[in-house]
């Protein structure tokens, strides 16, 4: 379900032009991630790479139990790596080095915020993972996102319901609430 649930946006986000490639299985272990988190960082992995590729071609997105050597920085545990690849212009290793830097962007005025690869960089180190940047000039970039698998699920138990009581009776006097806060605002406002 990683990919499914915005396979859609993503196709409408870079156009009829770009071709999505896929590869992930069906047998992939749940993340520990924030879902909406890594669906934006998937849309601004694809708005990138479509960027990328300003006459066309093919966007990969790949997923898979991380076998390979990590990344250093990482806690023990396992990852899933997901993917991103375009084949467009690639990148210089200037440019890679600074691409997941704050309000970076090679991108023309008002193209870019240069906020994308950053989001994406503080959503796998918020989840405890990392993100690795591969670029070759005139062949294309990978950005791998190494997110931690949930070891563990906690069983989320139904609402019990609530004892049928008798309706309430209005109080006989008026009540009064004491709040209490030290922020100014909130005392004005009550």
């Amino acid at each position: 379900r990683l990919f499914e649930n915005v396979e859609d946006l993503l196709a409408k986000a870079v156009g009829p032009r770009i071709e999505i490639r896929k590869s992930i299985p069906a047998d992939l272990a749940p993340l520990l991630v924030d879902s909406n988190q890594l669906e934006l960082a998937l849309l601004n992995l694809f708005v990138n790479a479509r960027d990328a590729l300003e006459s066309g071609g093919a966007v990969t997105v790949a997923a898979a139990a991380a076998e390979e050597a990590r990344p250093a920085g990482l806690a023990g545990g396992n990852y899933i790596r997901i993917s991103v690849s375009d084949d467009g212009e690639g990148m210089d290793e200037a440019t890679v080095s600074r691409a997941a830097e704050p309000f970076f962007t090679t991108k023309g005025v008002g193209k870019g915020t240069g906020l994308g690869l950053s989001m994406v960089h503080g959503l796998a180190a918020q989840s405890g993972g990392s993100i690795q940047i591969s670029s070759v000039r005139g062949k294309g970039t990978t950005v791998s996102l190494w997110l931690p698998v949930a070891e563990t699920f906690v069983k989320v138990q139904p609402p019990v319901e609530p004892l049928a009581t008798e309706p309430l009776k209005p109080a006989s006097r008026p009540l009064a609430i004491l709040v209490v806060d030290d922020d100014a605002l909130v005392r004005t406002g009550t």
